[in-house]
């Protein structure tokens, strides 16, 4: 009985934490659009482009955390599956705008292939862990039959 409150305790918790977050990230959203509709309106596009790129991008993070959140308000959980694909994503766009540092693109380029290595080993496991257990019930449901039909046999 006391582990049940505890995990009510500690779901109230998570979500309101998450509700928090969401409104935190909400606000910073709203902050960076406001920037970026400044830069266009009042900053020469051709000088600035970079830094009106690199915001435009950060702003589309924003819209990724709000699935994340949207996704563990809906599902009670947030998958490793997504967190990865925000990575290689959030990565990817940092490697669109950063072209200053020849060694630190090559190390950014290295980790999102990194990233979508231990993706694609994550997908893999996760389907063999699958198929074993549809070969186990496979053999369960053959294992019955043979038993039962042994049955029918003894009986005759």
């Amino acid at each position: 009985m006391g582990y049940k409150h505890l995990e009510k305790g500690y779901n109230i918790f998570l979500g309101v934490g998450m509700l928090i977050l969401g409104i935190i990230m909400f606000g910073f959203f709203v902050k960076d659009l406001w920037v970026l509709l400044q830069m266009i309106w009042q900053v020469d596009l051709q000088k600035n482009f970079y830094s009106i790129a690199q915001l435009i991008l950060e702003t589309f993070l924003f819209f990724e955390f709000v699935v994340l959140t949207q996704e563990y308000f809906l599902q009670n959980h947030i998958s490793l599956q997504n967190f990865m694909y925000i990575g290689v994503t959030a990565m990817l766009r940092n490697l669109l705008v950063y072209h200053d540092d020849t060694m630190g693109i090559l190390i950014q380029s290295a980790s999102i292939a990194i990233m979508i290595l231990v993706l694609v080993i994550y997908r893999w496991s996760r389907r063999y862990l699958a198929d074993l257990e549809q070969e186990e019930a496979r053999k369960e449901a053959i294992f019955a039959e043979e038993h039962h039909k042994q049955q029918l046999e003894n009986k005759k």
